[in-house]
């Protein structure tokens, strides 16, 4: 049986975050005290037994032509107990039957490892969003620009800034303010991260970075009237990593590897879009 969470459901939810996942305790209890809502959780049960869980994160797809309710389908699972037995493909269904029915345009999500993309792909998606990697050295950015001040960011200036520089984008994930909320509060009540602002008389940029083995990891560079490396030199400047790994929208950086990140499932006619590279970010597999 496959049904929306209940409040009772929510120790084994946690248990099977932490058995799935292998994530730490400080993590899931984030997840579970700020993010989890039960009308977007889905679970399966096995007589009486919880067996598996799908969440359906809402998010806007944004293009130059229009705007597109979506969901971002994170969290999928199953105890190890029940694997094998198809639980994670009618949890899909179910969510994509729900999806409909609430009018949602498209299902969007970031598959955990090479495999899946296949797995997914047989279910409708195709990977549409691609992202830059590229690692960075400080001696090879230049020197930091005159007059730049980093400054944290809170959410609402965030998501001001980000909408306005992924605007071209021919599909943009447009995360909302409380997303963006957990996400710069899971970075600063771990004290592995968070959210900058750099200003400067040329213009300005927002990233969320997080502390990795061996430097830090600029999980999105928004520039505003800025390039990326002048970006990275003001940050460096504050932040003084001894390396850095930096992701931002497929074709924007020269040298780059460029990964597959994001698959989406239309649920309906496939609007025509134009504009820059689709771009999907903050977005845990």
């Amino acid at each position: 049986m496959i049904r929306l969470s209940q409040d009772q459901d929510l120790p084994a939810l946690f248990a099977l975050w932490q058995e799935a996942f292998e994530g730490d305790a400080r993590e899931a209890a984030l997840y579970f005290t700020h993010r989890i809502r039960r009308e977007d959780t889905l679970v399966a049960t096995s007589g009486e037994a919880l067996s598996g869980m799908l969440t359906m994160l809402p998010l806007t797809l944004s293009s130059p032509q229009g705007e597109y309710p979506a969901r971002y389908v994170f969290a999928v699972a199953t105890f190890k107990r029940f694997r094998g037995q198809g639980i994670s493909s009618r949890l899909l269904d179910a969510a994509h039957a729900r999806m409909k029915a609430d009018g949602v345009t498209a299902s969007l999500l970031v598959p955990a490892t090479p495999p899946l993309f296949d797995f997914y792909g047989k279910r409708g998606y195709e990977t549409r969003f691609f992202i830059d990697f590229l690692n960075l050295l400080p001696q090879d950015l230049p020197p930091a620009p005159p007059g730049a001040r980093v400054t944290p960011c809170g959410a609402q200036d965030y998501l001001r800034l980000r909408d306005q520089a992924f605007v071209d984008s021919a599909l943009y994930a447009r995360w909302d303010l409380e997303a963006l909320r957990f996400a710069i509060h899971s970075l600063t009540e771990a004290g592995s991260g968070g959210a900058l602002r750099v200003s400067t008389p040329q213009g300005q940029a927002v990233c969320l970075y997080e502390k990795r083995e061996g430097g830090l990891r600029i999980t999105e560079l928004a520039p505003l009237n800025l390039g990326w490396e002048t970006a990275m030199a003001a940050l460096h400047q504050h932040l003084r990593a001894p390396a850095y790994t930096l992701h931002m929208p497929e074709g924007s950086l020269p040298k780059a590897q460029t990964l597959p990140l994001g698959m989406i499932r239309w649920l309906g006619p496939v609007p025509q879009t134009q504009g820059g590279a689709p771009y999907l970010s903050i977005a845990k597999d």
